[in-house]
């Protein structure tokens, strides 16, 4: 049952991925429709995680007071309702009014699948139920990538953002029909059950190394999702199609989700758990770099996916790994909390340079240089978990 109940949330986490790859996929078409320029199109980019900002922390106490399923169901509908309100839109704002309804149902979704997963791996298999459930916003980013465009050029950018709607309207009634919660679980989880941590606690030194982890977080995530969003201009700027460069791209992903479960076994099994971190995201970046600089665009795809698959994991455990078991959900929260916040700046930055520079080249190699940050932010990370008294690891 359990790991029927896992399939289904892997399906939900994909209507995330989706809804937020929507706008890069279809970016080209919309852009033009929507009489915006590149920095218009960054701010929706990067708005959609403006809600997680006030959301992550509270969507905890939000599921113990109205459960953890009817949460997630609210979550998808959510989703369904800014896919189609983007879907209409025929101005920015409208545009960013959806992309916000969205980002809302993104916010609580991203927490309470955590919570679901726990709720029925907690005694076993939760790193590995965790990492497959991780894996389906890169399937999501990839299935966007290849459908997308397609359904755009075929059609109308808006029949894909129709089409999103519809998935999440069906994920909801199947969350609220097949969920449930293990024997013996009254209510969500113990996360559920705790409260906001108060503003002193936000001063005392457990949020350093969360605030550290989620900044190297944030790099490696819009440093890939800058990739995925701006490379397939690049590459159709060489007579490429856009179809045809958005599947060559998203390469990357398909081959990410392979690898990732193996950056997950390195990290723990290898004697220094940062070392795939550093290899992968240098190796990415450095993937990345020969793909704009004109290497085959397939094998540099494929290069850079293999990489990126390496540190997720590892950096994923890293507010987990540092944390007293009874500050763990307070690290994570924050963790996520930074996340957002710093998702939604970059991205906006990178429309600008896209606007500033009208170079797709330029912004590429912006995201690979954001990649190789995730290296040199491990530097500040280890000295600061040096520095501070080290916390019970939580228990795998």
């Amino acid at each position: 049952m359990r790991w029927f109940i896992l399939a289904i949330l892997f399906i939900a986490r994909t209507c995330m991925a989706l809804e937020f790859q929507i706008l890069g996929a279809v970016m080209p078409f919309a852009r033009v429709d929507l009489d915006s320029d590149y920095a218009a199109m960054g701010q929706l980019m990067g708005l959609f995680m403006l809600p997680g900002i006030v959301l992550a922390l509270p969507a905890g106490m939000l599921s113990s007071r109205f459960g953890l399923k009817r949460l997630a169901v609210f979550s998808l509908l959510l989703l369904a309702g800014g896919s189609a309100l983007f879907s209409v839109s025929h101005d920015y704002g409208t545009a960013l009014a959806g992309r916000l309804v969205g980002g809302a149902g993104n916010a609580v979704l991203s927490v309470l699948v955590s919570a679901m997963v726990a709720e029925w791996f907690r005694d076993r298999d939760l790193s590995t139920a965790l990492s497959i459930v991780f894996i389906s916003w890169q399937f999501g980013l990839a299935v966007a990538l290849a459908v997308f465009p397609a359904i755009a050029e075929a059609a109308s950018w808006r029949w894909a953002c129709h089409l999103t709607t519809l998935v999440c309207l069906t994920v909801a009634v199947l969350v609220g029909l097949t969920y449930r919660s293990p024997a013996g679980t009254t209510t969500g989880t113990a996360i559920g059950r705790r409260s906001m941590p108060s503003l002193r606690l936000i001063a005392r030194r457990q949020s350093i190394l969360p605030t550290l982890a989620g900044i190297i977080w944030t790099a490696y995530n819009v440093g890939q999702v800058i990739f995925l969003t701006y490379a397939p201009a690049l590459l159709a700027s060489t007579g490429m199609s856009v179809t045809e460069a958005s599947r060559t791209v998203s390469l990357t992903v398909w081959v990410t989700m392979a690898t990732m479960p193996l950056g997950g076994l390195l990290t723990d099994r290898c004697g220094r758990p940062l070392m795939p971190v550093a290899v992968g995201s240098l190796g990415a970046a450095a993937a990345g770099m020969a793909f704009s600089l004109g290497a085959p665009p397939v094998a540099s795809c494929i290069a850079a996916g293999l990489f990126l698959g390496l540190p997720a994991g590892g950096i994923l455990a890293l507010p987990a790994r540092h944390s007293a078991p009874g500050e763990t959900a307070w690290s994570l929260g924050w963790f996520m909390t930074v996340f957002y916040i710093l998702m939604t700046l970059i991205q906006m930055l990178a429309g600008l340079i896209r606007d500033r520079t009208g170079s797709d080249l330029v912004t590429v190699e912006f995201g690979c240089a954001l990649l190789a940050l995730v290296a040199v932010g491990l530097i500040p990370f280890e000295l600061a978990r040096r520095a501070l008294r080290p916390a019970p690891a939580m228990a795998a």
